[in-house]
Formats: C-alpha cells, structure tokens, sequence
C-alpha cells in the first residue's frame, strides 16, 4: 500500500480563498493524476515483471466503487489521500506475506521475483512522478508561468539586507551561485541556508554588488528582511470589501477618485514606474500637494484610445498627536559604511541630544528623522549617552546627514527600528511616557497621565458604532486592538530590541476616523492602570504624513513562455531539479531545527493553495501540481517503513546479506512505519485546523 506524506509545503500565500467549483474539480482532478501515474508507474512495472496484481486503489480506506477488469479490481476508496497497488505477496498491512515461503512459491507473486525487479516495481511510482512532475512543468512553461520579477521592492528597517545596504530598486540575480528567477527562489534560498548566503545583482543604477548576508533567525524560517516590488498601477481587483483609498487619509479628498486599474506615471512631473518610487517622492513631497498624472483605461468596447491620461491632485496631512511623546530607546540598527557609521555611532548609544534640544524634552523622538534631513549638508552635533567599562559616559559626535526624506523608510511590523535615512541610523522608541503635552486634551483626563508610565495596549475605535464602514483595519464598528506584548510574541520576523512605540504611532495615523483609547500598565509610577479615551487628534504644526492612503498596487511580474518545445523540456527539467533540491533542503532544514513545523501544510492547506493556484490560472495549476508530483516522490522515498524507500531498504538489505530480513523485523518495522505515517498525518491536520487555521471557507 502508498501513503502520500504531505509535507511542509511553505507558504507565504495570503488572502481569502475564492474557490469555484470549476477551481474544486480542477484541484481534484490534478491530485487525483498525481497519485494515478504514482501508482501506475508500479502497476505497469508490476505487469511487466509478470506479477499477479489483485487490486488498483486510488484513494485508500474503504472502497466505494470497484470494477474487476481481469484478474485486477480497479477501485476508488474514501480517502483521497493516496492510493495503493496490492500486489500478491506483497502488502503492508500484512508484512507476513514479504516472508511467507508459501506465497514465495508462486512464480507469479511479488516476493518470487528477482530483488532487481522488485527493485524496479518499489521504484517505478517514484520514477513516474518525476516524469509526470517534469512534464508538468513542461506544460505550464509552454503556455507561460507568470513570475514575480526577483527586484527589491520593499527592506525591513533593521535587518541584514538593510545593514549591508540593499535597497529597494535592487534586482538579484543569484544567491550563492544558483540563477535566481522568481522572488521565490530568493525566498527558497534565505529560508533554506546553512550559514551565510553571497546575494549578487545590480542596483537600480545599474551598477553591480556582491554582498555576504547572515539571516536571522525568525519566528519559524529565516529571512533577511526583503519583500518583492509593485508596479505603480493600481491592482484592478481589490480584497472583498476594501477601498482603493484609505478612509480618513489624504487619498479621499482627491480632486477625484483613483479608480482600480489606474496606471500613474508621474509625481509632481516625477516620471515614476515602481510603487517604491511612489513611497520615496510621497515622503519628500510630504508637505506638498501632489499631481499624480494618471493613465487610465478606456471602457471596453470604446472607440477612443486604450486609455485617458487625466491629473489627480491629493492634498497633505499632518501627523496627528496624542497627547504624550515617548522615552527615547537605543540604536538598534546600523548600515554598513553610513554617516552615523563613519561619525562613530555604536549600537547601543541613547542619543541624548540633538544640537542643543534634549531628545524627550525639545524634540519628540518621533520627529528626530525630520529634524536631521531638514538639516541635510550642515554638521549636527549628536550627544549620545554609551556604555563603557567605567558606566555611562556623554560621547560628543558630528555628523552631517544627506537629504533622504524622513520617514521613507518606516518600520513595517511593531520590532523594526525608526530609521533616520539621511544618516543611516535606526533607533527603538519606548512604550514610557516622556512628556505629556501641556494643554492637549490628554493632559487634561483623569485619572492623571504622567511621565514615567507606560502604554501597554491601545484601541482605536469609531465614535458612531452604527455606521459600519470600513478602514485599513478592518469594520469601524470593531475596535482595532494593538496589544503591544501579544502583537511583539506573535511577529513573525523575530525581533532584536522589543517593542517600537514608532509603529504603533504610525497604524494609529492611518485611522484617522477611529479615536483613541490609551491603557496605561499597572505598576507604573504608583497606577493600578487605566484606560483614558482621546475623542479628538490635534493636527501637529509643521510635521506631515509621509503618506497618501493608496494601498493596493499589482505586483511586479512577468510571464515566461517556451520559445519552443526544447526550451519547454529544458525549463521542466530545470524546475524539476530545482525543486527536488528544495524540498531535500527544507528536510535538513527541519531537522536542523531551522524551519519550524508551522510551516508546514496538511492535507487541507494543500487543497487551499490548490484552490488559490488554480483561481490564478492554469498554468499556476499545472506548475503547483508539478511541485506536487516531485514532492511525492521525493517524500516516498525516505527511508520509513510502509513507504517505497522502507521498502527499497529491506531490498537493499535482502541484497547484499542474500536473504529476506526476517518475518520479525518486518512485522515491527511495517507497524513502526505505519503508526509514524498516522501520527505524522494526524499531525499536519491539527496544524492546518488549530494552528493554521485553515478550513473549506479560508481565512
């Protein structure tokens, strides 16, 4: 009998499950040839060596229709989640018959044969599926896959691709050698390295760079902080519910709608092509009102050209207080070779003071990164407080930063550091009061806020619980829960210097409809904790959004097809090597304790990304069924009992010791095998259910 083992299939997919019955029976049917041509490889090898094979099983458990064609039952069973060839004298839920000198006697059974073809007969179904695997993505390649382009379209603030200086607009052509194609080979590469990884390519200039990264170790994979590019075309489908501009945010008050599928091309007359090029003019134009020229396509059916140009104009917005500013925290991030590098900043300097304004007390932290490339070329004098053998000591240093724009770079989940991009710096703000404004409406509740308590959580709410609308965080009549320790426990990328009150500011700029209820930690400065209610945001003089609120942009893709049928065979060959490697890469990977068993997918979250491959396209279909094949043969040929590798073993065994292992061992080891195969199984199942979170609806 063969199990299909369903391994750690590592998505990265997100979104809703849209699944079709068109998708259902697709997704059926491409699983269903899978293990077909896996057990066929054994059936016809089978029959080739003249062996007797009582029944042809796709699905295993109890049958539930079976026609006898022959001396063969054709059958389906329950379970779609493998199939079997029984095959006289050989099944695994009797291993007895592998011994049987009986069964053995008759020259048309399996353990009569030759240990060469029975050999032959194991590994059939494995050779099948390599085959069906390579053909598959043959097939896929010679109607044209579509591939995320492997361009840089967005680096976390703080980790290691941003401490040696990669930027968004880089383009990677190899990691450690190998050809990079897809930003998922990038992803497979860093997820999968053993050590340190040589990442090479070209920057958006067109000049060339070889760097050496070390990943960090995350919540369950490795990264080093890097996510694909966008186009500056807004996607033409947008999530179910969701607006193309963000409620409350600058993008509402257009001088008309974006409309999805929109292409803008310029900025302020800024030609643009990448939804970075966007986030980079947006923060330099941040106290500007911005002229998007827009192209935009014509209905179909119109006679006019393919698309209307048309100018949208956006206004500004500031960033709105609440009331408190926060303890400075320390440098957590350094690039290699920046201005703050080459001034002498360390990790670990508090920065104290900025030319003569005390850090907490003159100047919010929050606007330091404005403050630096508003004096962009000039010499600042930094004072940061270091540790040293003989205890803090006041270190003086001067720097003069460059003119990137403040908050360009910000921090993308609550760990990433605020970055100060005109000098290279990155820096932890603290969930600790500072300073409470004087006069702001904060300053005014009871009970009374003051310095030296902490925030522990904050809600963002909508005054009018009745209407129910939408924002980026979801229905205004639900508040939006930031609880700093949870989020902190449940981010996915790790994190260096805890929590980033930075990033918990800006989420609570994107709401600007919601207000906001701050809860203050118990034990802080004498308070048993409370919660106090801001019902309004003052706007803060001077100091603006680097955002606009146009959240959805199509990714940055291309298609590549066959030139021929040659070409088509090379790139299937191609695949099928390159994912052979992968998934023998993920096992040590796993075993090394590098890759955490949430990665993984059981049968259910296999047929969700089935569901969400095939909503893509055909060609999707064919390249996930492909990875399918090669990751069932790879799979079935460990080395564990019940599997066709356990069974190659005893083979090997019976080889070179020249008779069969005993009826003993092989009755232990076939129940060793099959209690793992279930456990193994029941396993995944609970992580796609309880840990995943996966079910027939999506999430």
């Amino acid at each position: 009998m063969e199990l299909i083992a369903f391994d750690s299939l590592i998505t990265l997919a997100a979104g809703s499950m849209l699944g079709t019955l068109t998708n259902v029976l697709s997704v059926g049917l491409g699983l269903g040839m899978v293990i077909f041509f896996h057990e066929l490889g054994h059936f016809a090898v089978a029959k080739w060596c003249g062996v007797h094979v009582e029944r042809f099983s796709i699905g295993i458990g109890p049958i539930i229709w079976s026609r006898q064609k022959g001396e063969t039952e054709y059958a389906l069973s329950a379970l779609p989640f493998g199939g079997y060839v029984k095959m006289l004298g050989q099944d695994d839920m009797d291993p007895n018959q592998m011994t049987s000198d009986e069964i053995a006697e008759n020259p048309r059974s399996y353990s009569a044969k030759k240990v060469w073809q029975r050999m032959a007969i194991i590994s059939a179904g494995v050779i099948m599926n390599v085959i069906t695997g390579c053909l598959f993505f043959s097939l896929a390649y010679a109607f044209g896959v579509v591939e995320t382009v492997p361009m840089v379209g967005s680096v976390h603030p703080g980790s290691p691709a941003w401490q040696l200086g990669i930027r968004e607009g880089d383009t990677i052509e190899s990691i450690d050698g190998g050809k990079i194609r897809d930003f998922t080979d990038i992803n497979q590469a860093i997820v999968l390295a053993d050590g340190p990884v040589t990442i090479a390519g070209k920057h958006s200039d067109g000049s060339e760079f070889s760097t050496v990264v070390t990943p960090r170790q995350g919540k369950d994979t490795q990264f080093v902080g890097i996510g694909p590019a966008s186009t500056s075309k807004l996607a033409s489908e947008l999530p179910e519910g969701e607006s193309i501009s963000m409620p409350g945010m600058p993008s509402e008050k257009a001088s008309q709608p974006f409309l999805p599928g929109d292409h803008i091309t310029a900025m302020n007359g800024q030609k643009i092509e990448f939804f970075h090029d966007m986030l980079r003019l947006t923060a330099a134009m941040a106290d500007q009102e911005i002229a998007y020229t827009v192209e935009r396509p014509t209905p179909p059916g119109s006679t006019a050209s393919s698309h209307d140009t048309l100018e949208i104009t956006v206004p500004p917005m500031n960033f709105r207080s609440v009331g408190v500013w926060m303890a400075i925290g320390e440098i957590t991030a350094l690039q290699k070779d920046s201005i703050a590098e080459k001034a002498g900043l360390k990790l670990g300097d508090q920065i104290t003071m900025v030319d003569e304004l005390t850090v907490g007390r003159d100047l919010d932290p929050l606007r330091r990164p404005n403050y630096f490339t508003e004096h962009a070329g000039q010499a600042v004098k930094v004072t940061v407080k270091r540790q040293t053998d003989n205890g803090k000591a006041d270190i003086e240093l001067t720097m003069t930063p460059d003119d990137s724009p403040a908050w360009m770079e910000r921090p993308l989940t609550i760990a990433d550091p605020l970055v100060i991009s005109s000098i290279g710096a990155g820096f932890h703000i603290q969930d600790r009061i500072a300073k409470v404004i004087e006069g702001s409406e904060l300053a005014q509740k009871e009970p009374r806020i003051v310095e030296g308590q902490k925030i522990s959580k904050v809600e963002l709410q909508h005054p009018d619980v009745t209407n129910i609308v939408r924002d980026a965080f979801g229905e205004l009549g639900t508040p939006y829960v930031i609880d700093f320790e949870k989020l902190l426990a449940e981010q996915e990328l790790g994190t260096v210097a805890g929590i980033n009150w930075a990033w918990i500011f800006l989420q609570i700029q994107q709401t600007p409809n919601r207000q906001v209820r701050l809860f203050i930690a118990p034990g802080t400065e004498g308070t048993d904790g409370f919660a106090t209610l801001l019902e309004k945001r003052e706007p803060v003089e001077g100091w603006f959004l680097p955002l606009r609120g146009i959240p959805y942009f199509e990714r940055y893709v291309h298609v590549r097809k066959a030139e021929s049928l040659a070409d088509a065979a090379a790139l299937g060959v191609y695949q099928t090597r390159n994912t052979g490697f992968t998934i023998y890469m993920t096992l040590r990977s796993l075993f090394k304790r590098k890759l955490s068993a949430r990665s993984f997918s059981g049968p259910l979250g296999i047929l969700r990304i089935g569901l969400l491959v095939a909503d893509s396209g055909m060609t999707q279909l064919l390249k996930f069924l492909g990875f399918l094949s090669i990751n069932l043969a790879v799979l079935n040929f460990l080395p564990i009992p019940v599997l066709d590798g356990g069974h190659m073993v005893f083979l090997i065994w019976e080889a070179v010791a020249r008779k069969k292992p005993s009826p003993t061992v092989i009755g232990y080891a076939h129940g060793i095998g099959l209690i793992f195969i279930i456990s193994l199984f029941v396993f995944v199942l609970y992580l796609d259910i309880f840990v995943n979170r996966l079910g027939f609806g999506g999430s």
